[in-house]
């Protein structure tokens, strides 16, 4: 059921209620304002008639005369007098409204205002000696029928009000379900992907307020989208890299090492070379060859992070940047404890390190560099393994745009449901911040067997 029924719906069903409510009151209060009419009116009549027919009977008058008296209370509202004649009949002394005059009445508003019959006999003596009975009757006709017309004055009022909040009711809800339905065009936009649309602004300032969390939503999936996609681009473009790099340094190194040792290995077939030379020779271009592997292996993937843990890869690290660079003091605080983080997590806190020292040997010209690797266990049960990076160099001059390398480290990291934060002064340095939910080894190494 669509909104616009279902408010349509209650409003009608809110007015059944209140016509239902409405209708029992207004018939109760016409019952009671009828009952106290015809009473006080009855009442008064009956005590003028007391006294004027106390005074009048003791001076024993005729037919005519009493007729006379009697015509005096003709103006008296919602009263009936009736004499009974010789034949026990009783005439009416005024004449009374026909039942075609309140025929417009209902009869089951009659019959439920209707009060309670009110009447009176008196016995009056003629002065020929003869006594006729008087009968004085209360008749609530005219005032039913005022009650009624006041019911329908305030039934009628009662339906154009509710009319007229019924159509102010679906005016305020057609404009509400407009926005309502450009919101949804917009969800349905971003859906399919088109991020660079954006609401309009509303007059309601709820619509408004959601128009803009979904306008910044829509502008923050943009952007990341085009990190992404500018970040799966220096990917393939860093792959690409490093096979050409691998590519020449095979080449180089390789092609022209390989080349040397058959060159020696040719010369030393010759009777007259010398071979403890050559065999020198040959062994110092095989260690040249094993440290070019151990650099290309370090690159692809450093293997004594398996075989010897984290703490011994990132030490292994430091020394090897400490041996480019001798112009930069790198010390590392490492948890022992972090040994027993999984190597799938494992490897992803030695890139961050990685990138880390590589960025502040390009870019940041710093003297010293901290570097922290702690693993963390707070109340609520978490365990976390922190990476903290701090160097003392010049920092980032505009911490808006963020290159490709802190971009990857912070795919990194939330990709594994962690949190990263980078801060930058100014001429006073860099700090990296990282928090990987921690995993030890056993653990993985059960649910892989479960």
């Amino acid at each position: 059921m669509s909104l616009t029924r279902l408010i349509n719906l209650r409003i009608l069903l809110s007015v059944v209620v209140i016509m239902c409510l409405g209708s029992f009151f207004a018939i109760w209060q016409a019952r009671q304002s009828v009952e106290h009419e015809v009473q006080s009116s009855f009442n008064l009549a009956v005590q003028l008639f007391d006294l004027s027919f106390k005074q009048f009977a003791e001076a024993g008058q005729s037919e005519q005369d009493w007729l006379r008296h009697l015509s005096a209370l003709r103006e008296t509202r919602h009263l009936n007098l009736a004499l009974e004649n010789d034949q026990g009949e009783q005439v009416a002394l005024f004449t009374e409204p026909t039942e075609d005059f309140y025929a417009h009445l209902p009869r089951w508003y009659v019959y439920l205002v209707m009060t309670e019959p009110l009447a009176v006999d008196y016995m009056l003596t003629l002065d020929d000696g003869r006594i006729k009975r008087l009968v004085l009757s209360a008749d609530p006709m005219d005032e039913i029928d005022e009650a009624w017309q006041e019911s329908q004055a305030y039934f009628w009022s009662v339906i154009a009000m509710i009319i007229v909040i019924f159509v102010a009711i679906n005016l305020v809800f057609h404009s509400m379900l407009k926005a309502v339905r450009s919101i949804l065009s917009g969800l349905r936009q971003i859906e399919s992907g088109q991020y660079g649309l954006s609401l309009p602004q509303f007059n309601i300032s709820e619509f408004d307020a959601i128009s803009t969390e979904i306008n910044s939503l829509s502008s923050a999936l943009n952007t990341a989208r085009n990190n992404n996609q500018a970040l799966a681009r220096h990917s393939m473009q860093i792959q690409e890299q490093e096979r050409r790099n691998m590519s020449r340094e095979l080449h180089d190194e390789m092609g022209q090492s390989l080349t040397a040792i058959k060159a020696m290995a040719v010369a030393v077939r010759q009777p007259a070379a010398d071979r403890e030379a050559a065999g020198t020779a040959i062994i110092d271009v095989c260690n040249h060859l094993s440290g070019v592997v151990r650099s290309m292996m370090r690159t692809l993937h450093p293997l004594s992070l398996t075989d010897l843990g984290l703490g011994a890869t990132l030490t292994d690290l430091i020394n090897e940047w400490q041996r480019r660079d001798t112009s930069v003091s790198i010390q590392l605080g490492y948890d022992e404890r972090v040994d027993t983080l999984h190597p799938e997590q494992a490897i992803h806190v030695y890139r961050i390190v990685q990138e880390c020292l590589t960025n502040v040997v390009r870019h940041a010209n710093a003297t010293e560099v901290i570097i922290a690797v702690n693993k963390n266990t707070y109340d609520d049960g978490r365990c976390l393994v922190s990476v903290v990076v701090e160097d003392n160099g010049i920092g980032k001059q505009n911490n808006n745009v963020q290159g490709f390398g802190l971009l990857a480290m912070r795919e990194r990291v939330e990709s594994m449901g962690g949190d990263f934060k980078f801060e930058s002064v100014s001429g006073v340095g860099v700090r990296v911040e990282a928090w990987i939910p921690y995993t030890e080894k056993q653990e993985q190494n059960e649910s892989e067997q479960d």
